[in-house]
């Protein structure tokens, strides 16, 4: 992927050395790296387009920069196209181009969440999409987690985060997560590798390993769901149980509160039990 962005860019240079456009396409690519990494373009699929659009819509995106992001994307594909005529872009325009105003990915229904773990009997992998789902953490975060960020001995277990542009910042455990965790370690490669996710030769498994990993859970259950939609669901549920938005930046680890404050306005249900509950009051005061 790295090399074919570099000759889409460099031709772009060459076709208009004026425009602006070479230097913004290169930027919009470089962030849709961040999220499929230096895979083969035939690779990417629709799920990992959406995971782009959540990524940037977690950053506060409006709809219109993450459509820009999308054209970029889509000429790159057009691009390929010309050496590889069967090559199909990912990007749907009924799917993926957002309205105004629309930003967050739809919350995973529970019923999803149950039948993607029901048919993972992986350690590993099991281990993984829980840290997602009730730890909150991206799938980068997961893949650069090593034995040093662990503190499972804590109470609650506790991991160090390195999130973006190398922010640390700490997250706790659930009991089942904590469950997950340890059988996994017990059954780990022992090798001379830190890097807690391992491959089964022993490497570090990496962010396109983990979401091959999602897809091949996804195809089993019958479902449709991204990674990013798992921690996603962490970030809602910690709205509907009250978390305070302070808390809930801080195990996100976002910048800034604002970006949090996306999940709170979305979050209609909670919206309608606030008002229902004050309106009680009020009624029984007066």
């Amino acid at each position: 992927m790295f090399s074919d962005i570099d000759r889409f860019v460099k031709w772009l240079r060459r076709r208009n050395p004026h425009a602006d456009t070479a230097k913004s396409y290169q930027y919009h690519l470089r962030k849709f790296t961040e999220v499929v990494g230096d895979c083969a373009p035939t690779d990417v699929t629709l799920y990992d387009i959406d995971d782009f659009i959540a990524f940037q819509a977690e950053r506060g995106l409006k709809s219109s920069s993450i459509n820009r992001s999308l054209t970029a994307v889509t000429s790159l594909y057009r691009f390929l196209a010309d050496e590889e005529p069967t090559l199909e872009c990912p990007v749907l325009r009924h799917r993926h181009w957002l309205r105004d105003h629309q930003r967050l990915p739809r919350a995973v229904p529970k019923e999803e969440v149950e039948k993607l773990f029901a048919v993972i009997e992986d350690l590993r992998d099991k281990a993984i999409f829980l840290l997602m789902l009730r730890s909150g953490l991206r799938v980068s975060e997961v893949a650069r987690l090593t034995l040093r960020d662990l503190f499972l001995a804590e109470s609650p277990p506790r991991l160090r985060i390195h999130g973006k542009n190398d922010r640390e910042r700490s997250v706790y455990l659930s009991a089942a997560t904590a469950l997950a965790l340890n059988a996994y370690l017990e059954a780990r490669p022992k090798v001379e590798n830190d890097t807690v996710f391992l491959t089964y030769a022993g490497a570090g498994i990496g962010v396109r390993g983990i979401q091959k990993r999602l897809q091949q859970y996804r195809q089993l259950a019958g479902i449709e769901l991204t990674a990013h939609q798992l921690r996603h669901n962490f970030a809602n549920n910690l709205v509907l149980a009250d978390v305070p938005v302070t808390s809930i930046q801080k195990l996100l680890g976002h910048v800034w509160v604002g970006t949090t404050q996306n999940y709170i306005a979305a979050n209609d249900a909670k919206v309608k039990a606030d008002f229902i509950k004050a309106t009680e009051w009020l009624e029984a005061w007066q």
